[in-house]
């Protein structure tokens, strides 16, 4: 009997493109408030992407403004900033619209972060 080893857990893949439509459709101009479960639903999403990015080694630069985005984005998901059923519609497209801005200023950092490493890297590589 041979022994099977144990698959090396991958870390989640960030999505951009997927980021990047969540938002969109987040942050699009509408005449009237959007049902609440399309809300509801596009809010759980954010939330999802925003921890995702902010879980990242996008941090390891300390400015004011990396600090300030991550506090804010902290906030953003803590569990009494979640709308509830009995929270008005309106602040809850509010809530989904703070979570589409920080999560579009997060993956533009995330984005820049990549890119810098990918050209990091290959400076490296070509002068070996």
């Amino acid at each position: 009997m041979t022994k099977q080893s144990i698959p090396t857990p991958q870390p989640y893949a960030v999505d951009l493109t997927t980021i990047s439509h969540t938002v969109k459709q987040a942050l699009e101009i509408r005449i009237a408030l959007p049902e609440r479960e399309w809300t509801d639903i596009t809010t759980l999403k954010l939330r999802g992407h925003l921890a995702t990015l902010i879980d990242d080694e996008i941090w390891d630069v300390e400015t004011a403004q990396s600090r300030a985005l991550l506090k804010e984005a902290r906030e953003l998901l803590a569990g009494n900033a979640r709308p509830t059923e009995t929270t008005p519609p309106g602040f809850a497209y509010e809530h989904m619209r703070s979570l589409a801005l920080a999560t579009r200023t997060t993956a533009a950092v995330y984005r820049l972060r990549h890119v810098d490493r990918g050209r990091k890297r290959r400076a490296m590589e070509g002068s070996r």
